[in-house]
């Protein structure tokens, strides 16, 4: 049995344990598998949309035998589906269903990339400079919400269930469910930051995303400061008791517990990918394309968004060949752009600028024989991505704000041969999770380039002794499960006394079955 499948069945039996006779709900935006019309006239393929948290939660819900509630987003979704707009999947060998929620070209417009991201996205990214709202953003992401509770509903029908909404699309529906259905239990994880009440008071209805999102039993949160920031939130803008020990807000006699989960990635998946048969091969592929001998590889991994800090990142990298002519032609920099929400102007902006900054870059400093810059503009599948995570001396995360970030832990998993150093932006979360990274303030270029170039003079048992450290103290995402679902459990149980008793929910519960 893989180490998935292995952690997949340990969380059924936590999950059964802890919620007897309850059926199990995901519900998110994006769907785990979709249905496209192939080349072949008539004919459907099924393709996993990329994303770390629905391959780790797809063998889980195989597993348990679950209903995953989302959005058709697949051309030929409808013509696969019963008549309760569900399909078994996985095809190979169906064990739970999606239910579909259907939207039409104006709910993309205004539930998605309207109020989910070009206002919820920006101001909880500390851009609220960036937001662009109008009245029927909010109506339509107000309805798509209710027609998301709606599906959980007609799901459970008369069943107890414990139900998991995933996410800032989807902050209204749990009061949409707790209104009709009381007695379900409720848990939601927020996957971006969540700011200062300085910043989300600025949103206009913030009391109703509060109290939406105050409907579930447990809140969770990447970190303890953003959980801090939701509790004053929910005290100053919702009207919510709030007791900051227990962590527990309460809204018209129900009670919210509000915990800290910083979530990971699969770590058995990078690091098997990363040593699979054929790795060093396509390393050695990889170091003929991108660099000639004797120099070293960077690498950064980033949609091509404004959160990410890629105009920063590329700022310092030419500071450092400016200040230190050393390293021109020997340090080469492979930077993984994937586009991402392209209808967006901010984003088309972004991507402008991007290339213009590395188009000026290769032009400056670049020879007949030297490329300073490879951009790489699209997805790449994580078993490619473990291969160049390998390769790298370097790997820079230089994000503006960031929920997390698990390119960090995706190099730190991958780095088999723990020859790699890590730079990583202090205002990522992962900069509270992963042990002696070396930090940087994207803000500053100069001091940024300056750590770069420290970074690439490590000697090699230095870098030796951090990664390892670094690699020794990963957390897994079957970790992250496990810990909402014992504090999940716990909290609906009977609840904790406080909030140290809430986090010892999911510490003990990182411990292996």
């Amino acid at each position: 049995m893989s180490d998935q499948a292995d952690a997949s069945r340990g969380m059924e039996s936590l999950f059964r344990s802890l919620f007897p006779g309850r059926r199990f709900l995901v519900v998110s935006n994006r769907e785990p598998y979709e249905h496209q019309w192939a080349e072949e006239v008539g004919e459907i393929e099924v393709k996993r949309p990329a994303g770390g948290l629905t391959s780790a939660l797809d063998p889980l819900m195989q597993a348990l035998g679950g209903t995953w509630v989302a959005w058709g987003s697949g051309e030929a979704d409808a013509s696969v589906v019963d008549d309760r707009d569900s399909v078994r999947v996985p095809p190979e060998d169906p064990s739970y269903s999606i239910r579909r929620v259907w939207l039409t070209q104006d709910d993309i417009h205004r539930y998605y990339l309207g109020y989910s991201n070009q206002f919820l996205w920006p101001l909880c990214h500390l851009r609220p400079d960036l937001t662009r709202i109008r009245g029927r953003h909010w109506d339509r992401y107000r309805r798509v919400n209710r027609r998301f509770a709606d599906a959980v509903l007609d799901e459970v029908r008369g069943q107890q269930a414990a139900v998991w909404f995933q996410d800032y699309h989807l902050a209204l529906a749990p009061e949409f469910v707790r209104q009709r259905r009381p007695d379900l239990t409720l848990a939601h994880f927020w996957h971006i930051p969540w700011p200062p009440l300085e910043i989300f008071r600025l949103a206009p209805r913030a009391d109703q995303l509060l109290r939406g999102l105050l409907a579930n039993d447990l809140m969770g949160l990447h970190l303890p400061s953003y959980v801090e920031n939701f509790l004053r939130c929910a005290e100053r803008l919702a009207g919510a008791e709030v007791d900051y020990d227990r962590c527990t807000a309460t809204v018209d006699g129900h009670s919210c517990h509000v915990g800290a989960f910083p979530i990971s990635i699969d770590i058995e998946a990078f690091r098997s990918a990363a040593s699979a048969p054929g790795a060093e091969e396509q390393m050695e592929r990889l170091r003929k394309r991108y660099a000639a001998d004797g120099e070293k590889i960077g690498i950064g991994v980033d949609r091509l968004d404004y959160s990410k800090g890629l105009p920063e990142k590329f700022k310092a990298l030419e500071f450092l060949w400016e200040r230190y002519s050393e390293l021109r032609e020997r340090f080469t920099f492979i930077q993984v752009a994937v586009p991402s929400r392209t209808d967006i102007q901010a984003y088309d902006t972004l991507t402008q600028k991007v290339d213009r900054q590395v188009a000026a870059i290769n032009e400056r400093f670049g020879t007949g024989r030297w490329k300073p810059i490879h951009l790489v503009k699209q997805s790449l599948p994580p078993e490619r991505l473990a291969v160049l995570y390998r390769i790298a001396d370097l790997c820079i995360v230089s994000s503006l704000q960031d929920g997390m970030n698990l390119v960090a832990k995706e190099f730190v998993a991958s780095q088999v041969d723990e020859r790699g150093v890590l730079l990583l932006s202090a205002f990522t979360g992962a900069a509270e999770e992963i042990e002696n990274a070396l930090l940087i303030n994207p803000y500053d270029p100069e001091d940024f380039a300056l750590r770069i170039r420290n970074a690439l003079m490590l000697p090699a048992e230095e870098r030796q002794r951090i990664m390892r450290e670094q690699r020794a103290s990963l957390q897994s995402i079957f970790d992250w499960m496990r810990s909402i679902f014992s504090a999940w459990g716990r909290v609906v149980g009977g609840e904790p006394r406080n909030a140290e008793e809430l986090a010892t929910a999911g510490s003990e519960a990182g411990v292996r079955d």
